[in-house]
């Protein structure tokens, strides 16, 4: 399951790092990975968790086709974890506007 997030064209790879990884604070969220991703050379590749719940959401951000998206593994699809990521993308989403 993949959930992407627009992104405006501006934002630079701090802003998105940013604001994923306040969007994870704000949700009470462990980052448990940080790491390049093996399927997209050159993007960032994160695991989110929620204390002992089971499942993970992953985020993954490309800078060079300046994209984001929420993602869940088949075998961790749940109420919980589709929960979660509809959180976890409303709060980046909110991270990324333009503060007035």
């Amino acid at each position: 399951m993949r959930l992407d997030i627009p992104l405006p064209p501006f934002l630079t790879l701090m802003a998105v790092w940013a604001a994923v990884e306040a969007a994870a604070r704000a949700l009470g969220l462990t980052v448990t990975l940080r790491t390049p991703s093996a399927k997209h050379p050159g993007s960032t590749h994160w695991h989110l968790k929620q204390a002992r719940t089971p499942g993970v959401v992953e985020a993954t951000y490309s800078p060079q086709q300046h994209q984001l998206w929420l993602s869940i593994q088949p075998r961790a699809v749940s109420e919980h974890t589709l929960e979660l990521a509809e959180k976890l993308r409303a709060e980046i989403e909110r991270n990324l506007l333009p503060k007035a």
